[in-house]
């Protein structure tokens, strides 16, 4: 009998599953981006805000022959904050380099599969990157204070307060009787106002139970039957990504009895927030919380300078990510290494408005 000099089909081409979570969805902008619109990069370690924010009040009237009365004027105030550094690294080890990346066959070639073991590394750093510092964005908004955390959730002592007034935290109980949506956004707006909130571009992002609290209102479902239009100005049944950023979607535009409209905005990333390795997931918004603010305010993204190995010298760079690589000789041990330095900064925390609802316990 001849000998067969064929391989036999041992089984079909095989399937590769790949999920990788917090990666920015392709074409849109980064919800970080958008809570913190402005960039500032540069290759220095710290972060310098001088601020002038003066309500003058009136003029007022002299009698005959008095003198002019005196107004004073405040020099402002300077602010110099130490920027605070990222970094982590992926080693590939000798046991790595024999074994096959998913996705790939065991026919693969070496060159192969270090190309993609690398690109899913930058790949689920990225994502790691980019989940830090939305979260950080939506907590130094919320919290009044950017509070960099490190291994095991342990406190740093980098923490920018940024002194935000008591008065912009508030409450409302949603159990008491008559209690309104309208009237706990009434509220929130009130707050905004006194301390010099922009009319235009109000958004209001909501946790959970507002959000269901909102749409389970007598008067909202009033309005929704009846399209009234100074009140409930639009809503949508399939909300879409508010000004095209990621997980950030508008649910209503609203006037809840005042002058401005307000965008009614939910955070829905599709999956939870670990802080480290080890560490409890959470949500990325309190369910119980809700807070306002003008979407054309300036907030600042602040990157600063980290160093990084490039053809083996010691360059200085800055950006949201920076990528190097680095080797141990003994034995063979590569490290894929991603580094930042990033603060999150209002120029006015006092132009963002915090409210914690008491909601009824559902059985």
């Amino acid at each position: 009998m001849a000998a067969n000099t064929l391989e036999l089909v041992l089984r079909t081409v095989k399937k590769y599953y790949e999920k990788i979570d917090g990666q920015l969805q392709a074409g849109k902008v980064g919800l970080d981006k958008f809570l913190f619109n402005t960039d500032d990069m540069d290759l220095s370690a710290q972060f310098a805000l001088d601020k002038m924010i003066v309500n003058p009040h009136g003029v007022s009237f002299r009698k005959p022959g008095e003198q002019s009365h005196v107004r004073k004027f405040d020099n402002g105030t300077g602010h110099v904050y130490e920027v605070p550094h990222i970094s982590e690294k992926t080693p590939i080890t000798e046991s790595d380099r024999d074994e096959i990346v998913a996705g790939l066959e065991a026919t693969s070639s070496q060159a192969q599969n270090a190309a993609l073991r690398i690109n899913k590394i930058i790949t689920v750093h990225t994502a790691a990157h980019y989940m830090t510092r939305l979260k950080y964005a939506i907590d130094t908004l919320r919290t009044g204070k950017f509070t960099p955390l490190g291994m095991g959730g342990n406190d740093i002592g980098l923490e920018i307060d940024l002194a935000q007034d008591a008065g912009n935290d508030i409450t409302y109980d949603f159990t008491a009787t008559g209690a309104k949506i309208d009237t706990a956004l009434a509220e929130m707006f009130e707050v905004y106002r006194s301390q010099g909130g922009n009319m235009s571009d109000v958004v209001v992002v909501m946790g959970n139970k507002w959000y269901n609290n909102f749409f389970q209102d007598d008067d909202v479902r009033q309005w929704m039957d009846a399209n009234t239009s100074n009140m409930l100005l639009e809503q949508s049944m399939r909300p879409t990504n508010f000004n095209n950023d990621d997980g950030l979607y508008r649910v209503a535009t609203y006037r809840p009895g005042t002058v401005a409209a307000m965008d009614i905005c939910q955070i829905s990333l599709g999956n939870k927030f670990v802080p480290y390795l080890g560490g409890t997931a959470v949500d990325f918004f309190p369910a119980d919380e809700a807070i306002m603010f003008s979407a054309s305010a300036p907030r600042y993204r602040v990157f600063r300078g980290v160093d990084a190995v490039d053809m083996g010298k010691v360059q200085r760079a800055v950006g949201e990510i920076v990528f190097d690589s680095f080797i141990d000789n003994d034995p063979v041990q590569e490290y894929i290494r991603t580094q930042t330095r990033v603060a999150l900064i209002p120029a006015n925390i006092n132009q963002v408005v915090r409210s914690t609802g008491t909601f009824p316990v559902v059985s």
